[in-house]
């Protein structure tokens, strides 16, 4: 399992000319599924241009490895856009807010999300997750989950996933 935290930064190589493709600004979303990456601008506005997922052979400890340099447009929710979100239950009782996205093994899908209740919290209990199966609605500045899913409930609902 992989944050998405670490992915950002990473430099981006070309596998065919051993050449720097650029560095990973954000990480965009369509849904559960990882979209691409999003290369830097090198402007004072953000670039929508970056690798599709499909073009990516690895996502390394250091750096991403590309098939081709096929840079186009990455449309989707991206990871920058995620964090800070509020998380509440269904019945409306707030969790705290996203800090990051764990990604699957493979890097291609969502596999749930670390949660913050503020700095005092994440000092006494530490932070928390949710997995994306416990999931209801993934919106645009709000996740819902289900009622009884705690991030701090160390059972099958919750718990850590680091």
């Amino acid at each position: 399992m992989r944050r998405t935290r670490e992915i950002v930064g990473l430099p981006v190589l070309n596998l065919q000319s051993g050449g720097q493709v650029g560095w990973v600004q954000d990480v965009a979303f369509v849904g559960n599924e990882v979209a691409g990456v999003v290369l830097e601008g090198g402007g004072l506005f953000h670039s929508d241009k970056g690798i599709p997922r499909s073009m990516i052979v690895a996502f390394g400890k250091d750096a991403l490895t590309v098939s081709e340099e096929m840079v186009q447009e990455i449309k989707g929710t991206r990871w920058s856009q995620k964090i800070g979100n509020q998380v509440f239950t269904q019945g409306g009782d707030a969790q705290g807010t996203i800090q990051d996205v764990f990604l699957d093994d493979s890097v291609s899908r969502i596999a749930g999300y670390e949660v913050s209740d503020g700095l005092f919290a994440d000092l006494v209990q530490g932070r928390g997750a949710i997995l994306q199966q416990n999931v209801m609605v993934d919106g645009k500045d709000v996740l819902i989950v289900e009622d009884e899913v705690s991030p701090w409930d160390h059972g099958k609902e919750g718990g850590s996933l680091s």
